[in-house]
């Protein structure tokens, strides 16, 4: 086995916790050879990334936290192939791309830069936000998301830069449907080395059962990561094994502590067999 493997990780904080909680990943991964790829949801997010570690773009500085996974990248002559790469992990989270003003931009991103300091202001804006982003953009309701927005920007008094962005973000974002066998068979062409895809699991109900947000996202990545006979890695069953209950925090969406390092373990042995597979295949043609 080649150790260090140098992995590309483009997806939420499933797959970047849990890999670094495994002491031993830092002698059998390398993960920043082209800098700090944070924690990202969706296809339109992956493609800004590569845009501009080849150089092709630049995000304004003003705009970068809402990005998120830009901070920190810089253009490297060696993003044109990636270079040294020997796999990718891909973990599509949301089916909805977020754009503003060109620049696709991260939930995460809004909820910290433009919520966050409403809602310390106005505690009433924090269920008027959440039903902004996770009905009207997430869920393309566009009466919800005129309404709650409309709500938000009466409880924004402030005319300070950062209050303007905010009006500027409720305003203007635009929420538009994921094309994700497209997005998955962009990425193939974009990255030029294996790729293993990761299954997105927004929550688990107390029996364990699997939910989706978006509705259907799920089934919608394993059915084009099947089409692209793309490797994939499905937590459920390991989430099950080990106790919901025990697996998962209060919210019933993110690893514990004690469950991290399991995940961790096995999400190194599916990118070690991802990268064994493919060698084999390499090998044969």
């Amino acid at each position: 086995m080649k150790e260090p493997l140098n992995l590309l990780q483009f997806g939420g904080c499933l797959i970047h916790r849990p890999l670094r909680s495994v002491a031993r990943a830092r002698q059998r991964l390398s993960t920043e050879n082209f800098g700090p790829i944070r924690a990202i949801h969706t296809f339109g997010e992956m493609f800004q990334i590569i845009d501009v570690l080849r150089g092709r773009r630049t995000i304004p500085d003003e705009y970068l936290k809402l990005t998120r996974g830009i901070e920190g990248l810089k253009p490297m002559k060696s993003a044109e192939t990636f270079e040294g790469t020997d796999l990718a992990l891909v973990e599509p989270a949301s089916s909805v791309e977020l754009t503003f003003r060109g620049i696709s931009i991260n939930r995460t991103g809004i909820m910290r830069e433009v919520f966050a300091p409403i809602e310390a202001r106005a505690p009433k804006a924090a269920k008027v936000a959440n039903k902004w982003l996770r009905v009207g953009l997430s869920g393309l309701n566009a009466e919800v998301r005129a309404e709650t927005g409309e709500r938000l920007l009466e409880l924004i008094e402030g005319r300070s830069k950062e209050d303007e962005l905010a009006r500027a973000v409720i305003r203007e974002t635009e929420a538009t449907k994921s094309d994700i066998p497209g997005g998955f068979a962009k990425m193939q062409e974009l990255l030029g080395c294996p790729m293993g895809v990761v299954i997105y699991i927004f929550r688990y109900m107390p029996d364990g059962r699997p939910v989706s947000f978006p509705a259907g996202l799920r089934e919608e990545v394993i059915a084009a990561a099947e089409a692209l006979k793309l490797p994939t890695f499905e937590p459920t069953a390991l989430v099950q094994k080990f106790g919901v209950a025990e697996a998962l925090t209060q919210d019933s969406r993110h690893y514990s502590d004690a469950f991290m390092p399991v995940a961790g373990e096995a999400l190194m042995g599916f990118v070690e067999e991802v990268w064994r597979n493919a060698q084999g295949t390499s090998a044969a043609a």
